[in-house]
């Protein structure tokens, strides 16, 4: 189904809808008896007010919850948009979401980039989760289970997995992606390896990340293969006495053959620096 400019609306069961928007960030979408529960919502307010016209051709009932899977802007900076709904997050994207330093450095960044739309977050009023939980949360909805998972840090401090087990799937945010390397500026990366473990053993048959297409349990094991190569690499790297350019020199290398081909493998090298200082500490 498509409803958006480069971009899908897939069904992956009765009411449980991945929004794929190609080079930018997806979102999904719940649909319950009387209301509905949104997964990220994006970047900024018109992309979040685009998202609600496309819940719109799904159903008339309202959002009821909007779930963060992480803080980052072009998965929350929507969050105004969206006044009538609880808003659902980890307590550690709440601690980010009201980091004014944060923020900033976040919006300066937004506003230099040069993008059509960067000159909104001017206007953006960041809205922070209003429920947060520590380990784990459960909704009823619609009479689907679905469970909120934190699994330790990893992408961010607080990543949620939004698993729903009868029909295994899991939403897991920027943690993961089919075929596409995540950002690693605000990571943790020596965690990422334990996050990731207990992520791959969900009981789960696909993933909806937040960047990408929907993946197979397959994939979602390669991403996490990707992590540990890419760590356990610098940490050898680290080991060796290795400088920082040398050391993701030599990271880069050892990735390029199985993963040369994945998305934004080409801007990886601008973040091994910010890694390899992480695991030196």
């Amino acid at each position: 189904m498509s409803l958006i400019p480069d971009g899908e609306i897939v069904e992956l069961d009765t009411g449980v809808y991945a929004r794929l928007h190609e080079g930018l960030t997806n979102s999904g979408i719940i649909i319950g008896d009387d209301s509905v529960l949104v997964i990220d919502s994006l970047r900024m307010p018109s992309f979040a007010r685009s998202l609600m016209e496309d819940v719109r051709k799904l159903t008339d009932k309202p959002v009821k919850y909007v779930i963060d899977t992480h803080s980052h802007w072009d998965h929350s900076w929507g969050n105004q948009e969206f006044p009538e709904a609880a808003i659902i997050g980890h307590e550690n994207c709440y601690s980010e979401m009201v980091d004014v330093e944060w923020n900033e450095e976040w919006k300066n960044k937004i506003l230099s980039s040069g993008d059509a739309w960067s000159d909104e977050a001017n206007v953006v009023t960041i809205t922070p989760p209003e429920i947060t939980y520590q380990d784990s949360m459960r909704i009823y909805f619609g009479g689907r289970e679905i469970i909120l998972k934190y699994l330790g840090k990893a992408h961010t401090s607080g990543d949620t997995f939004i698993h729903l087990p009868k029909e295994r799937i899991v939403f897991t945010g920027d943690v993961a992606q089919d075929g596409g390397v995540p950002y690693l500026g605000d990571s943790y990366p020596d965690e990422w390896l334990d996050t990731d473990d207990r992520m791959a053993e969900l009981p789960v048959d696909r993933f909806v990340s937040g960047h990408g297409p929907v993946g197979d349990i397959n994939a979602l094991k390669t991403a996490r293969d990707f992590i540990h190569s890419l760590v356990g690499s610098m940490k050898s790297a680290i080991a060796d006495g290795k400088d920082s350019k040398t050391a993701s020199d030599s990271v880069l290398t050892k990735l390029q053959g199985q993963y040369g081909n994945w998305r934004s493998f080409d801007r990886l090298g601008e973040s091994l620096p910010a890694v390899y200082h992480k695991l030196i500490k």
